[in-house]
């Protein structure tokens, strides 16, 4: 019996991957695509983890993207959280917070401001859900 309750956890566990990454039928691949925004010239450092996942440190271009894919566990309590810095400024943002983001987004596209990070709105087609910095 614990050997397959133990099978079925390992199975439900959330992964994080490249395209190809695979759950339960009901779980959907969640994409998250950070755009550095800030200005010509500015250049973006972004460090995204979750609780087992550390993505490692990406640099921006202006205009420049990065993505990632991971699948949601089923407590639907899934968090990635970034740090950010560009010249002499630093923040942090939680870029994918299950209960904020799930009904909003499959591919959750983020553009990063100076006044903080904005979620494009798939209605409006605009990048006009904006969030502060993390305290």
């Amino acid at each position: 019996m614990w050997a397959v309750i133990t099978l079925l956890m390992l199975v439900m566990s959330s992964a994080v991957g490249t395209t190809g990454t695979t759950g339960l039928p009901f779980q959907k691949i969640r994409t998250v695509n950070i755009t550095n925004n800030l200005g010509a010239n500015i250049e973006l450092n972004v460090h995204c983890k979750s609780k087992k996942n550390d993505l490692g440190q990406h640099q921006l271009p202006y205009k420049g993207f990065w993505s990632f894919q991971f699948l949601s566990n089923l407590w639907e309590t899934t968090l990635f959280y970034c740090s950010m810095n560009w010249e002499q400024i630093s923040h942090s943002f939680d870029i994918y917070v299950e209960a904020r983001d799930h009904v909003k987004c499959v591919v959750c596209q983020w553009s990063i401001q100076a006044k903080g990070p904005c979620m494009l709105n798939r209605t409006s087609q605009k990048y006009d859900i904006c969030y502060p910095w993390n305290p």
